[in-house]
């Protein structure tokens, strides 16, 4: 396979790991110092991220992935991908259950060490979602001011997990305020450069 092939199931393969609960797949698919940026983790990704979830994620609730074909770019033995991502949960939202749909674009930033790609960092950038009752017709209850407060790139994954009982960085990054968006790609370029 070619180093964008490779590196495209590795991005694909670590969303599916991700879904499925596949923690020992998921761990493999980033280097030990590897890294990842969410609107609910931060640091290192076996650390952080691999085998937990944010208060709002329910395990015996559904949770379903869809993604895109990556973008991939590639200098030497550095690389970056751009994964489009839309992502459903289902949620305990008062005495109802609620479905999240979650838009996300995943930048992932990649190293070939001794011929193998893995993953150095993976940060998420919010572009927007939705909520939805799991029974159409259901009323969720929805605090209208709360949910006006609440960043459109991410308004109803921050409020369900307010209403979860969790807190969520009102600073993340979401395409509604592109000053943060853009360090997560100029972070790219330059690591690609720095390609060997």
């Amino acid at each position: 396979m070619s180093a964008i092939e490779m590196i495209s199931q590795l991005v694909l393969g670590e969303r599916q790991a991700r879904g499925r609960g596949l923690n020992d797949v998921l761990a493999n698919c980033y280097w030990e110092d590897g890294t990842v940026t969410t609107s609910w983790s931060s640091g290192n990704a076996r650390a952080t991220f691999v085998g937990q979830r944010p208060v709002d994620y329910a395990t015996k609730l559904p949770l379903v992935g869809r993604y895109a074909a990556p973008t991939v770019h590639v200098h030497g033995n550095h690389g970056y991908a751009e994964l489009p991502a839309t992502t459903k949960h289902w949620v305990q939202l008062g005495e109802n259950i609620a479905i999240v749909e979650s838009f996300m674009m995943l930048v992932y930033r990649v190293e070939k060490r001794s011929g193998e790609w893995k993953i150095s960092d993976m940060t998420a950038i919010n572009e927007a979602d939705t909520i939805a009752p799991e029974i159409p017709g259901t009323d969720l209850h929805i605090d209208v001011a709360l949910a006006k407060s609440l960043r459109v790139s991410y308004r109803f994954l921050a409020y369900v997990r307010i209403q979860a009982g969790g807190q969520i960085d009102q600073d993340g990054i979401g395409t509604d305020r592109p000053e943060t968006v853009q360090p997560v790609y100029a972070r790219a370029t330059a690591w690609l450069k720095d390609g060997e």
